[in-house]
């Protein structure tokens, strides 16, 4: 909720919204297509005169500058709840409650693609993605090669600096909405950041007009009046329509390849959702693996190739050999003795689509499984029993009586972010 400590933010970020028309510019509203004589600067920012204490880091050298906001608010998420909470007049996209207050862009009081912080559905969210500021290291961010400590970033950006094997976790990174997403615009879906974790995901690349750089974006939408390579900078597109609560996400794309017509030409499955998000959880789109495994009983060591990565997860087990669900991968590459029992309708899970579906999409065998099929971006309500549970998991004992696979989580509902109870998202596509 807001605070009176930043109730001026509210109302100059709320007349500032309000002198906005309502042509759907490129970023939306005070976020994005500014022009040489722009007033929005004025809705968030004092020259001279900012009282606020928050800061932004450098990307380059890690050096923290001061933001010049309007507010006293000591934490970004608050600044952004000025418009963005469940109260005020601002934006239309309550992210609080995970709820579409709009008639536009969106079912009015549906359900946001992205979930909600605090609440979904009327019901308090078990698991929230961290946003408050606190010092934090992605799950999944772990080592690719034990030995060194370092390895080859999913993005293909040289070597990352994945943090101390003991922590299980990726480097410290100071988490709040700007950690994701760009106040200011981006050339991705959804305002996404360019560069997470010193990870490159998305770019304005320089021109001979240095005020009109060529957008190459990094993730992608199928929502109708979408520009195939991105957001560019001072441009309307009063053709956009974007969907805040049905999921129309794209494949991943070399966007200056990529043409509305040809859905598969500038594929990339290394880009777009998932790819982006691996910028902090690095190993989760990691490459195929090799790895040997010796037979107990007869000696034989079998070399095997496999979606794995050695990592510390967090589950007091250590370095081990993980193995993971494919992501950015087509249904159809599945080939188990089950294939024609999985379930593909318009009705299950959001899939990754084919640009060249731009505007209206069915769900297809063709289309991609990412992160956000099963998992929601900002918080999910979904409740977790039995096995699914934190204490079911500890109770499901090797064969030397310990637990393995534990989940991180300390919480007793340990939601970890995906869409239904329990494992319901398995069993939408796997129907055991």
């Amino acid at each position: 909720m807001k605070t009176k400590a930043f109730a001026v933010a509210v109302l100059l970020l709320a007349v500032a919204l309000c002198m906005v028309p309502s042509m759907a510019f490129a970023n939306f509203a005070i976020h994005g297509n500014y022009v040489s004589d722009t007033d929005a600067c004025a809705g968030c920012h004092r020259a001279h005169t900012s009282v606020s204490s928050i800061t932004w880091s450098d990307a380059a050298d890690g050096t923290n500058h001061s933001t010049l906001l309007v507010t006293s608010a000591t934490e970004m998420w608050q600044f952004c709840y000025a418009c963005h909470d469940a109260t005020s007049q601002g934006a239309d996209t309550n992210v609080q409650q995970g709820i579409y207050e709009g008639t536009l862009y969106g079912e009015q009081g549906g359900i946001l693609n992205g979930g909600g912080f605090d609440s979904l559905d009327q019901s308090a969210t078990t698991s929230q993605h961290m946003y408050k500021g606190s010092s934090w290291g992605a799950y999944g961010g772990g080592f690719f090669a034990a030995s060194t400590g370092t390895g080859q970033g999913p993005v293909g950006d040289g070597p990352n600096e994945i943090g101390n094997p003991g922590v299980g976790v990726g480097n410290n990174i100071k988490m709040d909405c700007a950690t994701c997403h760009d106040p200011h615009g981006s050339p991705n879906y959804r305002i996404l950041k360019t560069v997470v974790n010193g990870n490159v995901v998305g770019e304005y690349t320089p021109t001979a007009i240095p005020t009109d750089p060529d957008p190459n974006g990094f993730v992608s939408s199928v929502e109708t009046g979408w520009p195939v390579n991105g957001f560019r900078l001072h441009t309307e597109y009063p053709n956009y329509q974007p969907n805040y609560t049905t999921a129309m996400y794209a494949k991943g794309y070399d966007m200056p390849s990529a043409t509305l017509s040809d859905g598969s030409t500038g594929v990339n499955t290394n880009k777009g959702m998932s790819g982006w998000c691996a910028g902090c959880h690095v190993t989760y789109l990691g490459p195929v693996t090799t790895f040997t495994k010796v037979n107990a009983l007869t000696g034989v060591e079998t070399t095997y190739a496999s979606l794995a990565t050695t990592y510390n997860a967090g589950d007091g087990s250590g370095l081990a050999l993980r193995h993971k669900h494919p992501i950015n991968v087509a249904l159809d590459t599945y080939q188990g003795p089950d294939k024609t029992s999985m379930i593909v309708t318009d009705n299950v899970l959001p899939l990754d689509h084919a640009i060249s579906e731009q505007g209206s999409t069915t769900n297809q065998s063709s289309d991609w499984v990412e992160c956000l099929t099963c998992h929601r971006a900002h918080g999910t309500a979904a409740n977790m029993t039995g096995y699914a549970s934190h204490a079911g998991a500890a109770s499901v004992v090797d064969t030397d009586g310990v637990a393995r696979n534990r989940f991180v989580s300390q919480d007793p509902i340990p939601s970890s972010l995906l869409r239904f109870d329990n494992r319901g998202v398995c069993e939408r596509c796997h129907n055991k």
